[in-house]
């Protein structure tokens, strides 16, 4: 018998299978991961004789993840070569959510198959550790992420300044704004590129190539209405034009770092010498700061999340069909859909009161 192993052109083409986004997250995951073990078996994980000594490891590491106070600082730092100072998380007293140590899990797996294990995260060893992360949490879980309704992106556009000289206002305006009419997922709205967008008169229509439910690329595509000069303040399109105007965004992802001076910072090279984005941490803190400025309560229960389940629950709350929600969405199936949406806010549109 001849044994043939995959060249490391195939490896590396097999990795592109994966939506961009993906790849960043399995990649920086994975060198978090190997520093661990470094640190603690002196050894990577690729080095490991056996797989009964890769499920024990990753294990460990999920154990430690979730248990370690020392764990808690990874969050808020990126292991990516020329990305390590970009976050700076001052929200990272609070453990690893169970169901990021999953996320982290998916990724390691696919590491260690590319590696050539043959690994499976349902092994006892894997599984039950995880069982018992997800029990702990679900024990002393306080509350979902806290859902911004219209209401809320009112008040928080309302609380800040209408300044044409601070461009963090002018980002952050658009940002918030085009987040929460697109429906998008945080990575899809950070994932945004200029090439992306195609204007008419009544509003811009914008191509999502990919996405956590769409990783062959097959690509959506979502329309920001124009609104009208009573709502102004709060139009997506006219916000994000105000902000593609001075910050001359005229390729590349959309939204900037701002410097302290306030000068906008034209976006970091990464090892391609392509432009980088906002980062998901940056994303959160600009939601929790402004909305912690606009007086909302309960603003440590502000997620990336928050913007995406307020539009959706809005959007039922005031009628409109669960196809069309799923179309501007990006998701498959209507359970989805209910899952995303607050129970408490749905009582407001029971059937129950229409007869």
């Amino acid at each position: 018998m001849v044994k043939i192993s995959l060249n490391d052109n195939v490896s590396k083409l097999r990795e592109k299978s994966k939506a961009k986004n993906t790849r960043d997250k399995y990649n920086g995951d994975w060198l978090k991961f190997e520093d661990y073990c470094t640190n603690n078996y002196k050894c990577k994980p690729l080095d490991v004789d056996d797989l009964d000594s890769a499920y024990s490891l990753v294990a460990n590491y999920m154990h430690w993840l979730h248990e370690d106070p020392e764990a808690k600082i990874l969050k808020g730092f990126s292991n990516i070569p020329g990305r390590e100072n970009i976050n700076n998380n001052p929200y990272s007293a609070s453990a690893y959510k169970a169901s990021t140590i999953q996320r982290i899990l998916a990724s390691i797996t696919y590491k260690y198959r590319l590696g050539g294990f043959q690994f499976d995260r349902k092994n006892p060893t894997i599984s039950e550790t995880i069982s018992a992360i997800v029990r702990d949490e679900k024990n002393s879980k306080t509350g979902q992420a806290k859902e911004l309704l219209r209401k809320d992106i009112e008040q928080i556009i309302d609380s800040i300044p209408y300044n044409t000289d601070d461009y963090k206002n002018i980002r952050d305006r658009a940002l918030i704004l085009v987040g929460y009419f697109s429906f998008c997922r945080r990575s899809e709205l950070l994932g945004m590129k200029y090439e992306h967008l195609k204007y008419d008169k009544e509003g811009i229509e914008i191509i999502i190539p990919f996405s956590k439910t769409d990783q062959k690329g097959e690509g959506r595509i979502i329309y920001l209405q124009k609104k009208n000069d009573e709502e102004a303040l709060y139009c997506p399109v006219r916000s994000l034009n105000h902000w593609l105007e001075v910050s001359m965004v005229n390729s590349g992802p959309l939204f900037y770092r701002i410097d302290k001076a306030n000068s906008i910072r034209k976006y970091e090279l990464n090892e391609n010498n392509k432009k980088i984005s906002l980062t998901d941490t940056s994303f959160v803190l600009i939601l929790k700061k402004r909305a912690q400025d606009a007086g909302l309560s309960e603003c440590d229960k502000i997620s990336g999340h928050s913007l995406r389940i307020g539009s959706i629950t809005q959007a039922r709350m005031n009628g409109v069909p669960t196809h069309e929600i799923m179309k501007m969405s990006g998701h498959k199936t209507t359970q989805m859909i209910d899952r995303y949406t607050k129970i408490t806010d749905i009582k407001e549109i029971s059937i129950a009161k229409k007869i």
